[in-house]
């Protein structure tokens, strides 16, 4: 039986000091299990819809670039795309058992990889998006476990017990350089090279590499999701005594963002926060949530991708959990995309 857990989260995203447009895009959602009322004598009316309980819990985090009107479209392609996809596969609903956490990992590849040809598709298809590109990281969790899906230098973060991790890794040239022994990590954020990603969704790159995380939850845990604006200006020490001062998830990320603008907010700047705890209610009752009716409207409308992975099918992949603020890198990065230019450009 799923252990039942309170979820507090929220979302903030700030256009920043500098720049006049906001190409940073966020959402935050509970996935659950629902029904479409077309007749019957209960107490529910036709059309309306009827939700259980949470099955799971969506955290997305974009930061577009390619110029004003693309780098936008680029960072809400990515996301529609990931809640299609989810929405239109019922495995999604379903508990992750152990023996299927590869083959679901697998399942989170393939469909990164048709969100960034969906974004290449639609930047070939006009010149006003040509180049367009984003950085992406998701998380999803069916409690107790993370599953984390990330390219580019948007990042994730888990507090336990005061302490704070990053879980990804930046795919930028100045992580490399700086694991490389090439740069002093105090000056990362400073560099030049802190700009010019090596791994993102569109950009006029032939491929994506799915940087993958699992991480087994334990309440009282506190995740945070941001842009590069955010880090560009708030050290991590400030990000963990943010979220110990503020348990208000909507408080800390205004507080966060309030933060990055005083240290000069040169770019977008996006926070999501969602901190998990125990029920307030404790027992055995469940619910059912009803909802009025209302006009539907097609969100997005994408191809049916030409093979849908089945996370069911037993494969030889394994993935292993992370402990604790352990990351992993899936591919070897290459520079193409300097971020503050949108530009794409072959490794020498």
């Amino acid at each position: 039986m799923m252990k039942r857990i309170e979820v507090q989260s929220a979302g903030l995203t700030d256009a920043g000091l500098v720049r006049v447009d906001n190409q940073d895009q966020f959402f935050v959602a509970d996935l659950t299990r629902g029904l479409l009322v077309q007749a019957g004598s209960l107490d529910a009316a036709k059309k309306s819809r009827l939700f259980g309980g949470p099955m799971g819990h969506l955290f997305f985090v974009a930061d577009g670039m390619g110029g004003h009107r693309a780098g936008s479209e680029a960072s809400m392609l990515a996301i529609k795309y990931f809640v299609n996809a989810i929405l239109n596969s019922p495995r999604w609903l379903l508990q992750v058992p152990p023996s299927s956490e590869a083959n679901f990992v697998d399942d989170l590849k393939g469909i990164l990889l048709d969100a960034h040809k969906s974004i290449q598709k639609q930047s070939a298809s006009d010149p006003q998006y040509e180049g367009m590109g984003t950085t992406f990281t998701m998380v999803y969790v069916v409690w107790p476990k993370m599953f984390v899906v990330h390219a580019g230098d948007t990042r994730c973060y888990v507090m336990r017990a005061g302490e704070l991790r990053l879980i990804t890794n930046d795919h930028t040239v100045a992580n490399q350089m700086m694991r490389a022994g090439r740069l002093d990590p105090q000056s990362i954020e400073r560099s030049p090279w802190s700009n010019v990603l090596v791994n993102a969704l569109g950009a006029g790159a032939n491929e994506v590499f799915a940087e993958m995380h699992t991480l087994d939850l334990l309440l009282g845990d506190t995740l945070l999701l941001c842009s590069d604006g955010l880090n560009k200006h708030v050290t991590d020490y400030q990000i963990r005594q943010n979220l110990l001062a503020f348990m208000d998830p909507d408080m800390a990320c205004d507080k966060l963002i309030q933060n990055a603008k005083q240290g000069g907010g040169s770019d977008n700047i996006t926070v999501v926060v969602a901190r998990f705890t125990e029920p307030r209610l404790q027992g055995g009752r469940m619910k059912i949530m009803a909802s009025h009716s209302s006009d539907e409207y097609v969100l997005q409308d994408i191809e049916i991708p030409e093979s849908d992975l089945d996370t069911s099918v037993e494969t030889d992949g394994s993935v292993a959990s992370q402990s604790f603020g352990d990351t992993k890198e899936t591919a070897e990065f290459r520079p193409q995309i300097d971020t503050s230019t949108g530009e794409f450009f072959e490794p020498k």
